[in-house]
């Protein structure tokens, strides 16, 4: 007689950590039905194999209760190690949810001088930058306007207007 095979996992199965919210189950759950349903690819028989996996370990973590009795088996059965976050159904082990957002670093009082110097240099930097831009659409503004009113006709003579004036004289009638 064989080896049984790995234990079931629910949480390996749909990829989620063992502290993911019911939505975060929902949404692995989803991802993976669409994937490996039987009426996605009716001839691929581990498709077929993997979607039941997942179906199961779904109904097992989706109920409260029954959730909460495999993890306390879990854990009385393997002792600590059982917490750790599962690699998923790709291998991936990275959590949905907001535990899968890298940490931000807090502004704190323990951070040293050389890093708020830093901050400051690269403050003042982006804003030089800014004020450059500024400059630059302003000349830009500056430039079309010019060209504009360089490129505009004078206006037509006419009696009233003053001898010294830059006019153009009115056509001729033929």
């Amino acid at each position: 007689m064989g080896s049984p095979g790995p234990p079931f996992d629910p949480y390996a199965v749909l990829g989620v950590s063992p502290g993911a919210s019911t939505d975060d189950i929902r949404h692995a759950y989803r991802i993976l039905a669409r994937r490996f349903h039987p009426d996605a690819d009716g001839h691929d028989a581990r498709a077929a194999a993997r979607f039941a996996r997942a179906t199961e370990a779904y109904d097992l973590l989706v109920d409260d209760d029954r959730r909460r009795t495999y993890d306390l088996r879990r854990v009385a059965s393997a002792g600590p190690r059982a917490a750790r976050v599962a690699p998923g159904p790709t291998g991936n082990t990275a959590v949905r949810g907001p535990a899968a957002r890298p940490p931000r670093p807090r502004p704190s009082a323990a951070r040293g001088d050389a890093d708020v110097g830093e901050r400051t240099e690269h403050d003042e930097f982006r804003l030089i930058l800014f004020l450059a831009k500024v400059v630059a659409v302003v000349v830009i503004l500056i430039v079309a306007a010019a060209l504009l009113l360089a490129f505009r006709p004078p206006p037509r003579c006419t009696a009233d207007t003053p001898a010294n004036a830059p006019c153009m004289p009115a056509a001729a009638p033929r």
